[in-house]
């Protein structure tokens, strides 16, 4: 693996890269997170993704797959703490450089930002939605709090809602951590019970 200014790139089959639009920022503080520690790396507390650099990596990366379908993934940190309009270049710069191929777009997220603008966005440029949630409320805000120290989850839920309601395809990923690691039933039936959720 290798990184360079917000691209963190995967080696593997087939290879693909994590692009980081704004570092390690994030508006949450998990007690697990292991990328917060990074922002410590920096001069600035943000690390925010120039045009120049999106426009390269979006070509350079197009232009090395072999495949006829693009996959770009925005992680963070929470990369929606950039705008609409940061990913409305992002389109706009593959659709420039696509020359044919598919391109798709996953973002994962910790589903605290999602407003009905956001859910329009997504819907409307078939983004695939990962959302980070690490079980019912008592399990995911014993660690996953946001700034204030309040925990995260009744956000979390409301951006799922929203996702469901605009018809944006969404998906899980949980960390497994000492909350939840002895409860693995009321986990997995949590997901697929009470959320629907159809891929964790």
């Amino acid at each position: 693996m290798s990184r360079f200014d917000g691209v963190e790139l995967v080696y593997g089959q087939p290879m693909y890269m994590m692009a980081k639009p704004v570092g390690a920022a994030c508006n949450l503080r998990c007690s697990y997170c292991y990328y917060a520690e990074k922002r410590e790396l920096y001069d600035s507390p943000s690390q925010l993704m120039s045009d120049d650099t999106l426009e390269l990596f979006i070509r350079e990366y197009i232009e090395s797959q072999t495949t006829p379908e693009v996959l770009f993934i925005w992680h963070g940190g929470e990369p929606m703490l950039r705008s609409i309009s940061f990913y409305q270049r992002v389109v706009e710069l593959q659709q420039r450089y696509a020359k044919g191929r598919r391109v798709d777009n996953c973002i994962q997220t910790n589903a605290t930002l999602i407003d009905e603008q956001w859910c329009r966005f997504f819907r409307s440029n078939n983004f695939l939605v990962g959302v980070s949630i690490d079980g019912p409320c008592h399990m995911h805000d014993s660690l996953r709090r946001a700034g204030d120290g309040y925990g995260s989850f009744r956000d979390v839920i409301r951006g799922i809602r929203l996702l469901a309601q605009h018809g944006v395809e969404w998906n899980a990923m949980a960390t497994v951590n000492a909350a939840n690691v002895e409860h693995p039933l009321e986990l997995y039936r949590f997901f697929r019970d009470e959320l629907e959720c159809r891929y964790l």
